[in-house]
């Protein structure tokens, strides 16, 4: 309340023998306009911190798959490599997408990044056994864990922010 009196003070310049209601309505329009752009931004945070998580899993996937590509006695592999590509340019696709669609491109990217290691666990497991499943799935935790929060935790904000762009379009 003190913060209404206070915009209301500063912004409503009306001399005391003045009461036009018309001057009083635009005054808590403006202030109901300046708390949605705060809360708006507020959103837009959140969603960058998205953004960048979907940045980093493609470029850190891509990295990764390069890493055991040279590491495996078959050297450079062609279809390794466009896989590699193709799976980092669906996120860096993705992060791009949640300028214009926030929680739509933040769902998708945690879909994708989980069926990614899903797959990875099954296709290790498939190759190496229980061994190779359970390396898939921890090898890497803390970087998975961090990205995975980093795409949970602004799902709300996401879709408040995809929302109010809906009703202001």
């Amino acid at each position: 309340m003190h913060c209404l009196f206070y915009f209301v003070s500063n912004h409503c310049h009306m001399t005391p023998g003045t009461n036009d209601p018309n001057q009083q309505k635009d005054v808590i329009a403006d202030y109901a306009d300046e708390l949605q752009q705060i809360e708006i931004e507020g959103y837009e945070r959140a969603v960058k911190k998205a953004r960048n998580a979907l940045f980093w899993a493609g470029g850190l996937i891509f990295v990764a798959e390069m890493i055991n590509m040279v590491r495996t006695e078959d050297g450079f592999d062609a279809i390794i490599f466009v896989f590699s590509l193709i799976e980092a340019g669906v996120f860096i696709g993705l992060a791009l997408w949640s300028k214009k669609k926030p929680y739509s491109a933040v769902v998708c990217g945690l879909i994708a990044f989980i069926g990614i290691i899903l797959l990875s666990i099954v296709a290790n497991g498939y190759t190496d056994g229980a061994s190779g499943a359970v390396k898939a799935l921890f090898s890497g935790i803390i970087i998975k864990a961090i990205i995975l929060v980093n795409l949970i935790m602004p799902l709300k904000d996401a879709k408040a922010l995809q929302e109010a762009k809906k009703q202001g379009a």
